[in-house]
């Protein structure tokens, strides 16, 4: 007989039903699991934050293919929401003069944040990337996906959360 346990929490900052229990990967309808990374400059900055205001989480890397195709549609979209959408392009475990470069060399400006350890991608139970989470006001996961995304997809889990 298997048994699973699981800890229920009501959540009062909205009152949203949560399961949260090992092993559990964040799943649409549940809260954002919270964590923290540092800016280009250094700082710290946690999603706990940005949350009150709708945030999409996108996980990449430098060298990722698909990663590389779905970039600009997010470069586009955040120079048109980027003042409504808390966005952050989280790297996975690569060096800051590698992200660097490549922004620089790509000309984005969307707000990128590293994670040399890979502790926030674990927390979301990221094992392929890109992978993105559209994360609403009262920080419940609305939308989620795994792979790249056209600008029509993209547009519609920003969508998803937009005030």
């Amino acid at each position: 007989m298997v048994v699973f346990l699981s800890l229920v929490v009501l959540v009062t900052s909205g009152g949203v039903l949560a399961s949260v229990g090992k092993g559990t990967s964040p799943r649409i309808g549940f809260r954002a699991p919270v964590f923290t990374v540092k800016d280009l400059a250094g700082q710290e900055v946690s999603l706990a934050e940005q949350m009150g205001q709708p945030v999409f989480i996108n996980f990449f890397a430098t060298w990722c293919t698909f990663c590389r195709v779905e970039m600009p549609y997010i470069q586009t979209l955040y120079e048109e929401l980027g003042d409504e959408i808390s966005f952050m392009i989280i790297d996975l475990r690569e060096s800051k003069e590698t992200v660097e470069a490549f922004f620089e060399a790509h000309k984005l400006t969307v707000p990128v944040y590293l994670d040399p350890t890979g502790t926030s991608g674990a927390r979301y139970g990221v094992r392929g990337i890109p992978a993105s989470y559209f994360i609403d006001t009262h920080g419940v996961i609305q939308d989620m996906v795994i792979g790249a995304m056209s600008e029509e997809r993209l547009r519609q889990g920003l969508e998803s959360i937009a005030p």
